[in-house]
């Protein structure tokens, strides 16, 4: 199963589905009550291509076959009621909507691409990455008490042939402690007074709202669709949104409000039970250098409290960063491809190469302004916790890596173990005639 361990980046494609389509597209195969539509698997495969993953004629049955592997993982987290919670949903949809902004460029080509606001999107995405999560919950139930000896770690090392050993390019282990720059005071009142005027402009009946969204939204994608943000339900939304969207009178535009994202007023269109239809208008305060000295002065008294012993950098980072994703690792960065907080230097950004580069082990950079991948002004410090040169892999230097990899596949083995015992109690139909004889055994299981 040569792409078992891709999960991270597992449906980046960000494809969505409604029930209207699961009746009308074909479906690929049946996992008990779980269907998985060929449209999810062509999407998956599709992208897979896109990464450089080559098909020896069968990478699309691969795929379906990880599909199924995960439908009867989420199968039985069901029935042993594993949870995830809200936050680790919107943390892990952070994380993909991040990866996916670095490979496109900017979160304005997501919209360009998909036509959809980011929120849309990961509205969309929502009900299947928690399904992810759940499976991978059920995962890590499996092979919670497998562990690795040394031993286990020398035998697997032994066991790769010396011209096998891969090359190694140079590495960094790195962290960072992060203030996003706050537009003044005086700004947001006077973009949250701008909003008032396009609202009065609306309610006196000089302008549609739809025609305003498209004039004045900063939201591109629901701008050019009148600010229509679709069909939404509770626990979609930033709860400030959605506490408007859910009190406002239909046929009303709300009074300004403000989110993490700006200044909002929205019309809603539709509302049944806990899901609503709405259009919004977006305004953001605009960032100026002096905001951003501000955050760099802010971020320098705390850099001196570090230096001074005060308090450890990996202790401010969790209770000082803005950034969720490394705020509670201690401010660390991972490779997200590997899992590992060991990462190549030809992966990092140009910015943060850059500070790296003038950094010797164990300093810490002075507070620096950067632009993250979303677009959003902030300053930095970055702490150089270790180098690694280039170099062929060996147990001296790369001891984790190999420790890493041989647990994996102690792991994967275990999984493997355990599937062989829930596919005999799950029935699984393969429906795909493009697969029928290659995951035949699935079928065959079920029947013994």
């Amino acid at each position: 199963m040569r792409i078992a361990c891709i999960s991270g980046l597992w449906l980046l494609a960000l494809g969505s589905y409604t029930n209207a389509q699961t009746r009308l597209e074909g479906i690929a195969a049946l996992v008990g009550d779980e269907l998985i539509l060929d449209s999810q698997v062509l999407q998956q495969y599709a992208y897979l291509k896109q990464t450089g993953i080559t098909d020896d004629g069968g990478l699309y049955c691969e795929v379906l076959e990880q599909f199924i592997i995960q439908k009867l993982l989420l199968v039985r987290a069901r029935l042993d009621s594993l949870k995830v919670s809200d936050e680790q949903v919107e943390r892990e949809l952070d994380r993909r909507l991040q990866i996916l902004t670095a490979q496109l460029g900017s979160p304005e080509a997501i919209v360009e691409i998909y036509g959809k606001p980011l929120a849309i999107l990961k509205q969309e995405l929502r009900s299947e990455v928690r399904n992810q999560l759940l499976a991978e919950e059920m995962r890590q139930k499996i092979t919670a008490d497998i562990k690795i000896t040394p031993k286990e770690v020398r035998d697997f090392f032994s066991s790769i042939p010396k011209d096998s050993l891969p090359f190694i390019p140079a590495e960094v282990e790195i962290s960072q402690i992060v203030f996003w720059a706050k537009p003044s005071s005086e700004e947001r009142q006077k973009v949250r007074e701008r909003l008032e005027a396009i609202r009065q402009e609306i309610l006196s009946g000089n302008m549609e709202f739809a025609a305003a969204a498209r004039a004045f939204s900063q939201d591109i994608g629901s701008a050019r669709q009148g600010g229509d943000l679709g069909e939404f339900t509770k626990g979609q939304m930033v709860p400030e949104f959605e506490r408007v969207a859910f009190s406002t009178p239909i046929g009303e535009v709300s009074p300004v409000f403000e989110s993490p994202y700006g200044y909002h007023i929205l019309l809603v269109e539709k509302r049944m039970a806990n899901k609503v239809k709405a259009r919004h208008i977006l305004l953001r305060a605009s960032i100026t250098d002096t905001d951003v000295e501000i955050a760099k002065q802010r971020m320098a008294t705390l850099r001196e409290q570090i230096l001074r012993d005060s308090i450890s950098f990996s202790r401010a980072a969790i209770e000082f960063s803005e950034d969720p994703l490394t705020k509670q690792l201690g401010g660390r960065l991972m490779d997200d491809e590997n899992n590992t907080y060991r990462i190549p230097l030809d992966k990092l950004d140009p910015e943060m190469y850059f500070i790296v580069d003038e950094l010797r082990v164990g300093e810490i950079s002075p507070p620096t302004p950067f632009t993250s991948r979303d677009g959003r002004q902030g300053v930095r410090i970055v702490w150089l916790q270790r180098r690694y040169p280039p170099h062929r892999a060996s147990l001296e230097l790369d001891y984790e890596r190999f420790a890493q990899a041989a647990l994996q596949l102690k792991k994967q083995e275990a999984i493997e173990r355990w599937l062989l015992r829930a596919r005999r109690n799950v029935p699984v139909e393969i429906q795909s005639a493009r697969c029928e004889e290659a995951l035949s055994t699935w079928e065959q299981a079920t029947e013994k």
